[in-house]
């Protein structure tokens, strides 16, 4: 989770650095499109909010942050079984 925000961190970066932007929606559907299949569920829920658009990349990865342990805990009982 932290390596996918901090490379899509830098490259906004460098898209302002040309310019060139994206609409916090964009910004953050390409966050969520990014994730690993098991953050599935906790993507569907943040692609379906209405909020989505005011949210800032930083809140949303802190949102999904919180997560980040029952993900990889489910995601390994499924590898190991």
């Amino acid at each position: 989770l932290d390596q996918i925000h901090d490379r899509l961190q830098k490259l906004i970066s460098q898209l302002e650095i040309l310019k060139e932007s994206l609409s916090q929606k964009d910004i953050n559907l390409k966050f969520l499109r990014s994730l690993p299949t098991e953050w599935r569920t906790h993507t569907l829920i943040w692609r379906n909010k209405t909020d989505l658009e005011e949210q800032s990349l930083d809140d949303l990865f802190d949102n999904l942050k919180i997560y980040e342990d029952e993900v990889k805990s489910s995601s390994s009982i499924i590898t190991s079984t």
